[in-house]
């Protein structure tokens, strides 16, 4: 072996192994809308290292998760290095989460480009005053078990809660305005709230039920499982009645659930949670959270406003109508919607991103 010829190349070999390790251990950071107070950097990315997700073979935080983390939101647009990305288009192209990557080294990946941004600038919409967060401690004063007035200002002998999955503020504001929800719309108006990151279903069921933000560092928004007491444990301990009706498979695992099941094989359990929530009701139930699913499915498979879609919403009407008969007067009623959707470029819709559409909620507090 000549070590003349080979020694040149080890050494370079060892230089670019060092330039690696000093880029991947090297402090970086960038700030979002010039706000050195909101700055992306390599502390951070640690601390919210669970988050990471991989798409088309890159590994990095979705920037998104950095927005959340402190509250830059909902997200009409970005712009970095000069170029501007809308938001609308980047989900309604993305299938799952929109992959804007902020990878270990501080460099940010999306559509086959790497970019080292020093300011991230991000184009927000209004973000509402109420949110999710706030539904647990009104439904906790309404029925004297502590809580604060935040949207229920009257105390109550019994709450009923629908809970309309994907129905979003601008799905329902489309649905009134084709005259599909008589029965929800007859409640009152709807209070417009914002829901919490990410804009998915078991992350604001928890969060529904025991009025906290989910923890970002944990980065398990998937999970049934809630952080600490929900509405449901608070009020038995109070010696109250709190069930939650459901089909087969609840967002959030709770004490005293009902599982009613497709038994008519119509292809919807929505009809059966209605039977279901009639009867726990009538058996006493203090307070009671009704999930209707189908609003969620349809949307997903054929878009919020395809004609399926629509139907399932004045099929939800039709349900939440159902349950409204039963009620006594006096019930305190609320509609609640986890999330809200958009469409696909490719057909049907998803959530889960800091879009307006996705994060925006109706809350609607009436009585029966």
């Amino acid at each position: 072996m000549d070590v003349k010829k080979i020694l040149p190349v080890l050494l370079i070999l060892f230089f670019i192994a060092l330039s690696g390790c000093i880029t991947a251990g090297r402090e970086w950071s960038f700030a979002i809308n010039g706000d050195s107070s909101k700055s992306v950097n390599s502390s951070l990315y640690e601390k919210l290292a669970n988050d990471a997700k991989t798409y088309d073979g890159v590994t990095g935080i979705p920037l998104e998760i950095f927005l959340a983390y402190y509250g830059v939101y909902p997200v009409t647009a970005i712009s970095y290095n000069g170029t501007v990305y809308n938001w609308t288009d980047a989900a309604s192209a993305a299938s799952k989460d929109i992959p804007m990557l902020v990878e270990p080294n501080g460099s940010v990946y999306y559509a086959g480009k790497r970019a080292m941004p020093t300011d991230i600038n991000v184009t927000l919409a209004d973000k509402p005053g109420v949110s999710t967060l706030d539904v647990a401690p009104s439904i906790l004063y309404a029925l004297d078990a502590g809580g604060r007035d935040d949207l229920i200002h009257e105390k109550a002998s019994r709450v009923v809660l629908f809970y309309l999955d994907a129905f979003g503020y601008e799905r329902y504001q489309d649905a009134r305005q084709r005259g599909l929800i008589s029965n929800i719309s007859s409640l009152g108006e709807p209070v417009k709230a914002v829901c919490v990151y990410p804009s998915i279903t078991q992350n604001n069921a928890k969060a529904m039920a025991t009025g906290l933000a989910p923890n970002l560092s944990r980065g398990d928004f998937r999970s049934y499982l809630p952080y600490n007491d929900t509405v449901f444990d608070i009020l038995e301990r109070k010696g109250l009645k709190a069930v939650w009706v459901d089909g087969n498979s609840p967002p959030v695992a709770v004490n005293d659930t009902v599982f009613a099941l497709d038994e008519n094989g119509d292809g919807s359990a929505d009809d059966e949670v209605t039977a279901a929530a009639i009867d726990e009701y009538r058996a006493g139930a203090d307070f009671m959270v009704v999930h209707y699913k189908d609003t969620d499915l349809e949307m997903h498979e054929y878009g919020p406003y395809s004609p399926e879609g629509l139907a399932s919403v004045k099929t939800a009407d039709v349900e939440v109508g159902e349950v409204l008969k039963s009620l006594d007067n006096g019930t305190v009623v609320v509609i609640y919607a986890d999330h809200g959707c958009h469409n696909l470029t490719g057909g049907g819709g998803n959530h889960g991103t800091l879009l307006p559409d996705d994060m925006y909620i109706p809350l609607v507090i009436g009585e029966a």
